[in-house]
């Protein structure tokens, strides 16, 4: 009896100790220690930039009564447009007037064809033309009216094929990205000809003057 009495003294005494130094253990945790978490949001709006390319001038001048045939002069124009939208953007151009390239009502370079045709088309003869075509710096992503296959415009992988005239004052969209861009932006060039083909010309300065439009998809 008495050894049953000592071991259950023993056990109590055991307890007495080892359970306080538990307690004191992950008491703290228990008791003096809560989590949350919560977040800070911010909002990046879309946006796109344009840049101001310098004023272009064609490569040679075009002799007033015989003109230049078969010897078209050319010109361009960088568009520079950045993005993160991740949709992309959308570049037009137009031209302030119809036979954009222009001195006066009088003397002027008639626009080439309304739509773009693969190849640049001659003027005939007393005829002085003006018109462009597309090199964007991603071929993809040039409207599908400027993308040729090597024979026709419409549909293919090239660019640089196809050229047009800008006819009216209306934009012509000739760019379609559906992705942001990088840093360094899409550098989308405009490329112009001039040929006339022994159209009387008055000397001086015909200028286009050359709009381009970048919107968000």
């Amino acid at each position: 009896m008495k050894k049953i009495i000592n071991f259950s003294l023993a056990i109590i005494s055991i307890v007495s100790i080892v359970f306080p130094a538990i307690y004191l253990v992950f008491e703290p945790v228990i008791t003096n220690a809560a989590e949350d978490t919560a977040t800070v949001t911010a909002t990046v709006s879309e946006e796109v930039t344009i840049s101001a390319p310098t004023n272009a001038t064609f490569s040679a001048s075009i002799p007033g009564v015989s003109g230049n045939p078969g010897a078209p002069v050319t010109a361009s124009l960088t568009w520079t447009v950045k993005t993160n939208n991740d949709t992309g953007f959308n570049l037009k151009i137009h031209a302030s007037q119809t036979n954009a390239l222009y001195k006066d009502a009088t003397y002027f370079f008639t626009d080439h064809t309304s739509t773009p045709s693969y190849g640049w088309t001659a003027p005939g003869a007393g005829v002085a033309s003006f018109g462009f075509t597309i090199a964007a710096a991603t071929a993809a992503d040039t409207v599908a009216a400027f993308l040729d296959g090597g024979v026709s415009c419409g549909a293919g992988a090239n660019t640089g094929g196809c050229w047009s005239g800008f006819v009216t004052t209306t934009d012509i969209s000739i760019i379609n990205r559906t992705t942001e861009t990088t840093s360094a932006g899409e550098a989308e060039v405009v490329n112009f000809k001039a040929e006339s083909n022994g159209k009387l010309l008055e000397d001086g300065s015909y200028v286009a003057t050359i709009t381009a439009t970048a919107t968000l998809n």
